[in-house]
């Protein structure tokens, strides 16, 4: 367990002081209360999943506890631990920890010595039933993290399992490892889905001999976008998101040369649809199609997340 983790191992007859200021996470395990709520949710499913881990004598992570521990994306705080038991019958469920069965095998690998489906096996699960631009995403950061598309294909191809099939192959043919962050995967799908002209990723446009890429580029107009998730500025101490916002002005600038104009969004402005559509329709961006029916479920993970008060 590393060393900042908020997780305190308890036992029954541990003293009340060692339970005071912490909050139960599972049984013989506690969170130190501040440390806890001041994760992001997908750092808390984090903990709890290697709590789990611990708790359950080395089982096989998949889906959502994979992808914690492989670095794929995880959307909020997912409701259950997922683990794989290699028998017939139905799945089942025993508090937070969901077992799949299924006739389908699984590859295996270790992370950190936690056994977790591989890779491909890992995403091809996800993206059969995450929405489908959340699927988008996973898939997308694979192909980054140097996943092989048409070995997603043929594992995809190959199962006989045939829930959410239609869905993780509309996701893999809408998959590019050009988009550098998973907020630039899920607004390309949402650009799509609201019937916007497709733009290009990462058009790259030499000012000054240095170079610039706006995240989206919609040449018949002449229109630069940008994603902006909180990462992107707030990663590391307040100076240094300082300077990558004045870099980013400095960026629309240089860029007011070369194109007629610039915009930016963030995650809020993507998961409200409207938002973004009043955006991009600000800008000049064409809608070349309908609005797809399918765009607010494209990104309704509610019943696969917990929803917590605030603190």
């Amino acid at each position: 367990m590393i060393e900042k983790s908020p997780l305190v191992w308890t036992h029954q007859n541990s003293p009340a002081q060692d339970r005071r200021g912490t909050e139960f996470v599972r049984r013989g395990v506690r969170a130190r209360k501040t440390r806890w709520h001041a994760l992001a949710p997908w750092e808390r499913y984090r903990e709890r999943v290697r709590a789990a881990t611990i708790a359950l004598a080395d089982p096989l992570l998949g889906w959502e506890s994979a992808a914690s521990e492989l670095g794929l994306p995880v959307f909020g705080e997912p409701r259950y631990v997922h683990v794989f038991a290699d028998i017939a019958g139905h799945s089942y469920r025993q508090k937070d920890v969901l077992t799949h069965t299924g006739v389908d095998g699984r590859e295996e690998t270790r992370i950190n010595g936690v056994r977790v489906t591989t890779l491909v096996d890992t995403v091809v699960d996800l993206i059969r039933v995450l929405p489908l631009a959340f699927g988008v995403a996973t898939l997308d950061a694979a192909l980054r993290m140097g996943a092989n598309l048409d070995e997603i294909a043929d594992r995809l191809r190959a199962q006989r399992n045939p829930r959410g099939r239609s869905r993780a192959w509309d996701a893999v043919r809408r998959a590019d490892a050009a988009a550098e962050s998973v907020l630039e995967s899920v607004s390309r799908v949402m650009i799509s889905l609201l019937g916007f002209e497709d733009p290009e990723l990462q058009r790259t446009f030499l000012l000054d001999d240095r170079e610039r890429r706006p995240d989206f580029y919609w040449p018949s107009v002449g229109v630069a976008g940008d994603a902006d998730g909180d990462e992107k500025y707030f990663r590391g101490d307040i100076l240094d998101a300082e300077a990558k916002i004045r870099d980013q002005r400095r960026r629309d600038i240089e860029l007011q040369v070369a194109v007629e104009r610039s915009v930016h969004w963030e995650w809020g402005d993507v998961m409200t649809p409207a938002r973004l559509d009043r955006i991009l329709i600000g800008a000049g961006v064409p809608r070349i199609r309908p609005v797809d029916p399918r765009v607010i479920a494209s990104i309704a993970n509610g019943g696969r997340t917990v929803r917590r008060p605030r603190h």
